[in-house]
This record gives C-alpha cells, structure tokens and sequence, in this order.
C-alpha cells in the first residue's frame, strides 16, 4: 500500500491506484488548475468518504511501497482526468474491467 500525504494527512490507496492518481493530479497542477478529488476508504476506516480540495498551495507527497514504477492504463488515466473537469471533481473509482496487466515499466 502507498500513501497519498495531503497536507501532513496520509491517505493510503494501493501503489496501482496511486500512480493513476499521482499522473491525474500532476497533469492538473501544472495547469495550474484545482479540483476536488473524493473517494471511498477501505470498510475498515469509520469515515465513509473523503473529499480533499487538491490545489498547488496545500504541501502533497507520494509514497509508494514498490520501488518499481507501475505500467500506466491509458483508458483508465483518460476516464480520471475527463472527471476533474466536472463540477463535483474526481470521484476516484476501481480501474475499468478489461484492465491493461500491471508490468513494470524499464526506466
């Protein structure tokens, strides 16, 4: 599991999700263009969904378990990014059926 760090807040999500996550928010902070990004913990947190306003003043980190960069989905990354654009943000959802086989990318 990795760690999304907001704001001195850790966040964890799977290193797959979280380098999906990580290009989503990166494309979007260059753009110098905030959004909102929800989702839903895992059952064994007590909060039933979190809402972060992602925006370049607030301090973000990336922690990864694996040293290796995960293989990005394409069909997945477009689905991400075309909801930051929408009023209520990004609710940040499973990778689509069909998904492209996580292989590490030769750096």
């Amino acid at each position: 599991m990795g760690a999304l760090i907001y704001d001195n807040t850790s966040f964890e999500f799977d290193d797959r999700a979280l380098a999906h996550l990580q290009a989503v928010i990166t494309m979007k902070l260059r753009r110098r263009e905030p959004f909102l990004l929800t989702w839903n913990p895992d059952e064994a947190e007590p909060i039933g969904r979190h809402s972060l306003w992602i925006d370049n003043a607030i301090p973000l980190r990336y922690e990864f378990a694996s040293p290796t960069p995960e293989r990005l989905d394409d069909r997945w990354l477009n689905a991400l990014a075309d909801q930051t654009s929408r009023p209520s943000g990004l609710y940040f959802s499973p990778q689509p059926a069909e998904p492209v086989a996580a292989e590490p990318v030769a750096v």
